[in-house]
């Protein structure tokens, strides 16, 4: 586990018992003393500043002015700028997986972050599940070039009602999708009968489909 990763990307997000479960692994975990002294100390110095945080929104709610203090006096900016998205991603997705709203936070992940497009879900593909995978074709419209080299790998009904593709694509892959969610459910304007084409009207009529 990337404790070190997972404490500097994440300070906003961790609850005491993740600084519970990261003491725990620290002690049984093969880590470096160097390094178990680092988490340690930053771990020490998260649950202050937590706990600092929870006074200030007390005496804010009291009608007392307090400051709030800024992540960057804790953690320096210059040791967080060095951590790549992938190294913060990994880090996040390990908290995400653990969460009771994990579902959610994957979904708000992949809309708040540009960095999280095509390009680094196709490097990285085999890092994600099937509940991963369905959200990134919930919330991203991928490429048809994506869509066909993974196209064994993924949801065919979440392909169908929630990413735009030709109706080229669509009378290659027929026998994988089911049609009437294709025509009646999915994103596509040539489900609309007026929108599509003399070549796919003609397909569909071979195909027994009178929608």
């Amino acid at each position: 586990m990337e404790i070190l990763a997972i404490l500097k990307g994440n300070q906003d997000d961790l609850l005491p018992e993740d600084f519970a479960l990261f003491r725990t692994e620290l002690a049984v975990g093969s880590y470096s003393e160097e390094y178990k002294k680092e988490c340690l100390d930053l771990i020490k110095t998260l649950e202050n500043w937590n706990k600092e945080n929870k006074k200030a929104k007390q005496s804010r709610n009291n009608g007392v002015a307090a400051g709030k203090m800024n992540i960057s006096q804790i953690v320096p900016a210059q040791n967080i700028s060095q951590i790549s998205f992938l190294e913060q991603f990994k880090a996040d997705l390990t908290i995400m997986r653990t969460s009771e709203s994990y579902k959610n936070r994957f979904k708000t992940y992949i809309k708040t972050h540009e960095e999280f497009d095509e390009s680094f879900v196709d490097v990285h593909f085999n890092m994600f599940d099937s509940n991963e995978m369905g959200a990134v074709l919930l919330e991203m419209q991928l490429s048809e070039a994506f869509l066909e080299k993974y196209f064994t790998a993924l949801d065919k009904d979440k392909i169908a009602r929630y990413q735009q593709f030709s109706e080229s694509f669509f009378q290659r892959h027929f026998a994988d999708f089911d049609a009437e969610t294709v025509l009646k459910k999915g994103k596509n304007e040539w489900r609309k009968k007026e929108k599509r084409s003399k070549q796919l009207d003609v397909f569909l009529r071979l195909k027994g489909v009178k929608f």
